[in-house]
Formats: structure tokens, sequence, C-alpha cells
């Protein structure tokens, strides 16, 4: 790879959602990147490791599509996005092999992790394992600290259980925008209610009904939806003439807030026994 001839500046994670915690740790290797004129490279997993490893939920729980994460990655301003797919083959690879046949083929020289980073078989891959074989390769590693809000940590998995409990305030904040999901209309009902298919894997807020902005990122429709089932279909109200616009489109829906009350419960992070990315 031409572009990492003269080295590059590292990341790795799931990167679910780009809350805001992984904009500042990508945000940080942009900035030192360009400092001594080096690309900022993201690495990331498709499908998440969560997903993989925890067969018992295997469904709805990413924050963004593998899309949608490349976008925000791209908006950041990184040089380079590198998505491997984490299937068996993937998830036995060892500490030293993800080292010696991943980062060293991209002329690493700075990686920057999270406090929690763990990589390779088992996780058996930790700061002090990647420092060392810094030593060894030539290249430096910095870990960064948790960025909190509220006094707990921002993590995917705050994210997520933010979303199952309808907080779409406490979503907004830990990620620096709507939570969304994309689909399609795919059937009218009436002059004014059509059904959205959303994207099969993308978490859903309970059941009830919200205020939503609908359409483009570029051209946005405000108006009401209702989640009749999280694992089917989305409600979407239109003002008489509005539908015909959005029928068999793919559309992007941005919860803005929830109209009817639902009870919010204060969720705590669950830690995951596999893979760790470097900010949950």
């Amino acid at each position: 790879m031409s572009e990492v001839e003269h080295g590059s500046y590292i990341t790795i994670g799931t990167f679910d959602g780009v809350h805001k915690g992984h904009q500042q740790l990508i945000s940080t290797v942009i900035k030192e990147g360009k400092k001594e004129n080096f690309p900022a490279i993201v690495i990331t997993f498709d499908p998440l490791p969560k997903v993989f490893f925890d067969n018992a939920e295997p469904q709805f729980v990413r924050l963004t599509s593998s899309c949608t994460r490349a976008e925000r990655v791209a908006l950041l301003g990184a040089d380079i996005l590198i998505e491997y797919t984490f299937d068996q083959s993937f998830s036995k690879i060892s500490a030293d092999d993800f080292i010696s046949k991943i980062l060293m083929n991209l002329n690493p020289q700075k990686i920057f992790i999270g406090k929690d980073f763990k990589f390779g078989y088992k996780g058996l891959g930790d700061f002090a394992f990647l420092k060392q074989a810094g030593t060894k390769f030539g290249f430096e590693t910095e870990r960064l600290e948790f960025i909190n809000l509220d006094s707990e940590r921002i993590s995917s998995t705050r994210v997520r259980n933010a979303v199952r409990h309808g907080d779409i305030e406490l979503v907004t904040k830990l990620m620096g925008k709507q939570h969304e999901v994309s689909g399609r209309i795919i059937r009218m009902m009436n002059g004014i209610k059509v059904f959205l298919m959303p994207d099969r894997d993308i978490i859903l807020p309970p059941a009830g009904e919200y205020k939503v902005s609908i359409g483009s990122h570029n051209n946005k429709y405000f108006t009401k939806a209702r989640i009749l089932d999280t694992n089917k279909f989305i409600e979407v109200t239109l003002e008489e003439g509005m539908n015909h616009h959005f029928f068999k489109e793919n559309v992007i829906l941005q919860f803005l807030e929830p109209v009817t009350a639902i009870k919010k419960e204060k969720t705590r992070l669950k830690e995951h026994k596999g893979l760790r990315s470097i900010l949950n």
C-alpha cells in the first residue's frame, strides 16, 4: 500500500455508533498523524465481534450499519478505513500474528488504543503486549483514557442500553447525533400512513411514538413515527402527497424525542467476555 510507504498512525476498534468516545480517539490519531505527515488509519471489523461471540443475541445490537460507520469515520477526516471480516478464521488469529501479519503490513509509526484494549485470540494481547512489540518492531504505543458523561464512561454498550430504554436524550448526548436507522418504505396504509422496514440488525427504541426526521441527511422531513414491533415495522405519518415521494425509496429515520411516556431506567455497563474493542 503506497499510502503507508513512509509510515502510518493507527487505531483499532469496532467503533459501533462512532460515539463521542470514538470521535475523540479517532480525531486524536488524525491530528497527531497530520503533525508528522503520516496517514491516519482506522481498523475495524464486520460483523461486530460482539455479534460473532454472543450467539444468544445475534440481531438488533448494532448502532450503525457498516456503511454508516464508514461515513462517520470519513467525516472525522480519517485517511484510510480498513474493515476486516470477523469470522471463525479471523477470531483465531493470535496476538503475535495480529501484529506481524496485520499491523506491520501498514508500517505503523504509532498506534493509539483505549484503556481496556485487547486483541488477538481470547483477547490475550493488551497494552503491555503491544508496547513490548513496539520496542521490537519500532513503533510507539499510546493509551488514551475513557471519555465520561455524568461521571460514567461513554461506550457503545451504554448507548445501546439507552436506546433500549427509550432515553433518546441520553443517546443524543452520548453520540453527539441522533440515533438513526435506514430502511425502505414498503407499504402505504392510506393517504398519510406508511410502513418502513428498518435494517434488520440495527437496534430500535421500545414500542411507542416518537418525533422523527425522515429522508436524507440533506433533505429532512419532520414528523412522527410509531414503533409497532421492534423486529418488523415502523409506522410513519406523512402529509398527504408526501408518501409517493418516499415510497419504495431507501430513507434515513432519525429519532428526535419520544412522544409517548416511556419509563427510563438507569443502565449499567455490562462487560463482554469475548474480544473487546478499544472503547467497546
